[in-house]
């Protein structure tokens, strides 16, 4: 069963992410002003609010024209709360227009001190202790996320009977927050020669967004075998080069592949779709969902599909 206190947990990660899916959906049909409305409107039912609702707030702020509620905002960030971003966020175009303060220049300089602070202590984790079941599922996290965002969406795995456990990046990306390098050494492949990945069963290699790229970088490069694979929301280049021989070890070694995206993730769908039809041409077995309105994010209760984490959807 699980704790208590991680059901919380999750759940405040889960109603801060529906949040901000919710102010960007507002910001595509509408402004930047409606959008920074609604945050403002709803924010306060986030009870740790977090550094990337405050970026949301700062920046749909300064794009909306409202330079004094954003320098506020970013003031309360950085010096209030002691958060922290990498050094890119400050070069974002939606902040064109604090550039020139004092304040916005202070900023910057205590963001990138403590980035680069950091950045130099941070190290890959990994949450695995011991064999607990016949069944893992090992979990990769998005850019911009954490393994309490991943707890969220990945925990259910537990109730059919999965031990799961959590990779996160040792690469920083903002306060609590980290990413994969595309350019960056594998990472997973040494995570998992750690852990006594062949005592069980069943393995299944689960990712989000940039994570799923981690998981086919180290498959096709470090030759993980696995059982299975599920990737939700794929953003995935590894394969503009070398597709053909990832594809072939996934065969060769009977790695079935789950697909889900949303049609309207632009940024994801064209390889993930890709991806799927290569494999099927190459005599993988692969089973997809294609989600209609849904953008880059989870699906609403996309655990609860009859065969996740088996092959089957």
């Amino acid at each position: 069963m699980r704790d208590q206190n991680e059901v919380w947990q999750n759940n405040l990660y889960l109603q801060e992410e529906m949040l901000l899916d919710r102010a960007v959906e507002i910001l595509g049909e509408s402004d930047a002003l409606e959008a920074y409305k609604y945050l403002l409107t709803e924010k306060e039912k986030i009870k740790c609010q977090s550094s990337q609702l405050y970026n949301y707030l700062y920046c749909l702020s300064a794009v909306a024209g409202k330079k004094e509620d954003a320098l506020a905002w970013l003031k309360e960030a950085i010096e209030e709360k002691g958060f922290w971003y990498r050094p890119e966020v400050f070069d974002d175009s939606d902040l064109e227009s604090l550039r020139s303060e004092a304040i916005f220049q202070k900023c910057r300089k205590l963001s990138e001190e403590r980035f680069l602070r950091e950045s130099a202590k941070a190290k890959t984790i990994c949450t695995w202790k011991s064999v607990k079941s016949r069944k893992l599922a090992l979990v990769l996290h998005g850019n911009q996320q954490n393994i309490g965002m991943c707890r969220a969406h990945w925990d259910g795995m537990s109730d059919q009977g999965y031990q799961v456990e959590y990779v996160q990046s040792g690469i920083v990306d903002s306060y609590n927050l980290y990413r994969w390098d595309e350019e960056a050494p594998i990472r997973l492949d040494k995570v998992i020669e750690e852990i006594q990945w062949d005592k069980y069963d069943s393995r299944v290699l689960c990712g989000f967004s940039a994570g799923c790229n981690e998981i086919l970088k180290s498959i096709k490069c470090a030759k993980i075998k696995c059982e299975g694979i599920v990737l939700v929301s794929p953003w995935i280049p590894v394969i503009e080069t070398g597709m053909d021989e990832l594809l072939e070890f996934m065969k060769d070694n009977s790695i079935w592949i789950e697909v889900i995206c949303g049609k309207k993730d632009d940024d994801c769908m064209t390889l993930a779709e890709r991806f799927a039809e290569a494999a099927k041409e190459k005599g993988v077995q692969v089973s997809t969902r294609w989600i209609d309105g849904l953008g880059h994010q989870y699906p609403n209760c996309f655990l609860s599909c009859a065969g996740i984490g088996s092959g089957k959807v």
